[in-house]
């Protein structure tokens, strides 16, 4: 079912209640209604049909316009580029009925290459403690701020397809070693409490070729993976552990630490995020093959009362036996002859910011990246990232407006370095 028809049957469905209720912030009670409405600025218009345990859905758009100024500096030789455009256009609808036990979500993407950016379905088992997810969604096995939507970015910047190609949204880190950040196939998802520590164990089974889930596939190896969260003073707000900044000012400290590994089998590509962009190694009799591509993430975010620190480290290597670059199999892929194909190396992360009562946000970025070996051909490179930026939250988030500076050094060869800067202004709506 597409967009557009699920959105007409749920207004149809809303047209034919008997009742629909705006929010009423009296203590009376009143007696329960079959239906409500209810629009909360910055997080959507919630819909309930039925009564108290009945069908919930919720409509969220974003749309997301900026200007851009870029200058590349490769040695010495410079050039400017400059640009508008609408950054994201995004519409999502999130569902859930039988007393919560069933869930799906769709979310479109406007300016991306393919119309549908994610769409799952969900069960939810042993009260809420775990939840089964079968489509096409942000992984468990990447960064924390990778899995953080794209409408909460601390940064303002275009995104296509769910990554933005000059690093500034996401930052280096995941430019590196994630790209785009939903995959396909089965999540299963847990959560329980000891005392006051909640903990948010998951692993995931996926195609391992990014988001290709609703399109044709080579499937060379499938992708499995996991992720722990330990927060030991509580839960978040929302899912304010995955947003770089503290737009809900957390009452209370609240802290998140996060491992997650994950191994795809023949990756295709070279951070396993697409399908087969890589050629040119073989097996022992002469067909294309590919390696197994490993990463590892570690990171924590710590909030309280408008302040916010975030700490990432990934790390991305990869193993295969009898694996060749050449096809009569006489030239051993070495790992460091690997670091040609795929992104071999790590890189560090940390942020922080600051959001006032009225709404300002001043935010730093610093991101360092080495690649395993520093050789002319690898694809890593020992890269410098520095972001800076200034927001104004309106009306709950629902009115963003920003400008960022990002600054990029990247030592392409022993006798090659770029200096990329980027200055964003953009401006983002959601309702």
């Amino acid at each position: 079912m597409n967009t557009k028809k699920m959105a007409f049957y749920c207004f149809m469905l809303l047209l034919s209640s008997s009742r629909i209720l705006a929010q009423n912030n009296s203590s009376t009670s009143l007696m329960q209604t079959d239906s409500t409405i209810m629009h909360i600025n910055g997080e959507g218009t919630f819909i309930r049909l039925g009564k108290a345990e009945g069908t919930k859905i919720n409509f969220l758009t974003a749309v997301q316009s900026g200007v851009q100024y870029n200058q590349l500096d490769s040695n010495g030789i410079k050039s400017n580029t400059n640009r508008m455009s609408l950054n994201l256009v995004r519409i999502s609808i999130t569902a859930s009925g039988y007393k919560d036990k069933m869930s799906m979500g769709i979310m479109t993407d406007l300016t991306g290459t393919s119309p549908i950016l994610e769409g799952w379905v969900g069960l939810s088992m042993f009260k809420k403690r775990a939840k089964f997810i079968l489509g096409q969604k942000q992984t468990n096995t990447n960064n924390r701020l990778a899995m953080s939507d794209e409408r909460y970015a601390q940064y303002l910047g275009q995104t296509i397809a769910g990554k933005s190609n000059d690093g500034v949204v996401n930052g280096g880190l995941a430019q590196n070693f994630v790209g785009a950040s939903r995959e396909g196939g089965l999540f299963l998802e847990s959560n329980f409490k000891i005392n006051n520590w909640k903990i948010y164990p998951s692993v995931s089974l996926t195609t391992g070729e990014g988001q290709n889930f609703f399109s044709s596939q080579s499937n060379k190896g499938l992708k499995y993976g996991g992720r722990l969260d330990i927060m030991p003073f509580g839960d978040f707000i929302n899912n304010n552990a995955f947003i770089a900044q503290d737009i809900y000012r957390e009452k209370k400290p609240k802290l998140a630490i996060g491992i997650a590994a994950s191994i795809n089998k023949k990756a295709s590509s070279s951070i396993g995020s697409e399908n087969a962009t890589i050629s040119g190694i073989y097996n022992l009799a002469g067909v294309a093959d590919f390696a197994d591509y490993r990463k590892l993430a570690a990171d924590f975010i710590f909030k309280y009362n408008g302040f916010s620190v975030v700490g990432e480290y990934m790390n991305g290597n990869v193993v295969g036996k009898d694996l060749f670059t050449n096809i009569t199999a006489t030239n051993k892929l070495t790992e460091q002859a690997a670091s040609n194909y795929y992104n071999l190396g790590n890189a560090t992360n940390i942020q922080s910011s600051y959001i006032t009562k009225n709404g300002w946000s001043v935010d730093g970025r610093y991101t360092m990246v080495k690649p395993e070996f520093e050789v002319d051909n690898s694809l890593i490179h020992p890269q410098t990232w520095i972001s800076a930026g200034v927001n104004k939250f309106i009306k709950n988030n629902s009115v963003k407006i920003g400008m960022n500076f990002t600054y990029i050094e990247n030592k392409l060869k022993a006798t090659v370095t770029t200096k990329k800067t980027i200055v964003n202004l953009g401006v983002q709506i959601m309702m």
